[in-house]
């Protein structure tokens, strides 16, 4: 017998209900209504990723959050916010923008006089600390984050032509860098037909 044999299986608490989570995206709806017609992503697919990322967090979240913030020369990255994003995909995200011509760094909430880049842990500190901090901002480059996942494992982002598969795709993309649908992209999808319906 082997120790994986002998291991006692730990569920970790989770911080967010299911009910709270709604709450949370009801109370952001307006916002993420702009965000969806600003950005062409179905609001329902954004919801589907608020939800699911709101009810999986579990009380080692804040304490990742905490290791990012004490960390000398902030070199630590975590997931953090509604969206649970790390900062060096939403700096990512935030690039795309810019690139694309869909955003400026300003009209992100990202105050910097130079182009936002991934290897400066300053940078990537910069934006972490925004999705941390505002709820909005973490919506909006969530948002943007699924238009990079779709230009990335579909090709496109005219979401109204994606079939469910590439749909799954996307969201999957969002939460892992694969190229195949995963549990968590099936288990988002089911969320997103809710929203949608």
């Amino acid at each position: 017998m082997n120790k994986a044999d002998n291991a006692i299986a730990v569920e970790v608490p989770r911080l967010m209900s299911p009910e709270k989570a709604m709450g949370v995206i009801e109370q952001y709806t307006e916002w993420i209504d702009d965000v969806a017609s600003r950005y062409g992503v179905p609001a329902a697919l954004i919801k589907a990723i608020l939800y699911q990322e709101m009810t999986r967090m579990d009380v080692l979240d804040p304490l990742a959050d905490l290791a990012v913030q004490v960390t000398p020369g902030h070199t630590r990255d975590s997931s953090t916010g509604i969206a649970q994003i790390f900062g060096h995909v939403g700096l990512a995200a935030a690039n795309y923008a810019i690139d694309h011509e869909l955003a400026s760094y300003e009209s992100l909430g990202l105050d910097t006089d130079h182009r936002l880049d991934a290897a400066d842990p300053k940078d990537v500190f910069r934006v972490w600390q925004k999705l941390h901090d505002d709820p909005k901002a973490n919506i909006e480059l969530a948002t943007l984050n699924l238009l990079v996942a779709a230009d990335e494992v579909v090709g496109r982002t005219d979401f109204g032509s994606f079939s469910d598969d590439e749909i799954k795709l996307v969201l999957t993309r969002y939460n892992a860098n694969v190229r195949h649908i995963t549990a968590y992209g099936e288990e988002a999808f089911e969320h997103y037909k809710r929203f949608i319906a």
